[in-house]
């Protein structure tokens, strides 16, 4: 049982990270890119759904700050002088919330979200969601 925004939200989030990492490893001009593997695995407690990409992977030492708050890779976003807040138009990187927030979703409904990286290569996130409904929700 998860709310359809937070599911969104953390499969978007883990495909958007996937995706630049290719793209900056590679170059925006590249005729061709490595794929991005998603698997989605249906248990009896859990349904998984694995991220894969060839984006060059996250240094061990960095592996930490991921989950840390207004940490980012991506550069900081500029908003436009004239941004209008009604006029929904916000960057898709760079404000540091992606990866902590999807992990807080996750595990605030029984689940999970875990990454493992080889410097060099690439990444795999992979997201549990919890299948059974017999959670209760976690106030400490």
């Amino acid at each position: 049982m998860y709310v359809p925004s937070h599911l969104h939200h953390m499969v978007f989030e883990l495909l958007k990270n996937s995706l630049r990492a290719v793209v900056e490893l590679y170059g925006d001009e590249s005729d061709s890119y490595p794929p991005i593997k998603v698997v989605v695995a249906e248990g009896n407690e859990d349904i998984t759904v694995k991220v894969s990409d060839e984006g060059g992977g996250i240094a061990r030492s960095a592996m930490e700050h991921v989950w840390q708050y207004m940490y980012t890779t991506a550069q900081t976003p500029m908003l436009d002088p004239g941004f209008d807040k009604s006029d929904f138009k916000a960057p898709l990187a760079g404000f540091g919330y992606g990866l902590p927030l999807s992990r807080l979703y996750a595990r605030y409904f029984g689940g999970d979200l875990k990454l493992i990286s080889m410097e060099g290569y690439g990444t795999d996130a992979y997201l549990h969601l919890s299948r059974l409904s017999n959670n209760e929700e976690p106030l400490a």
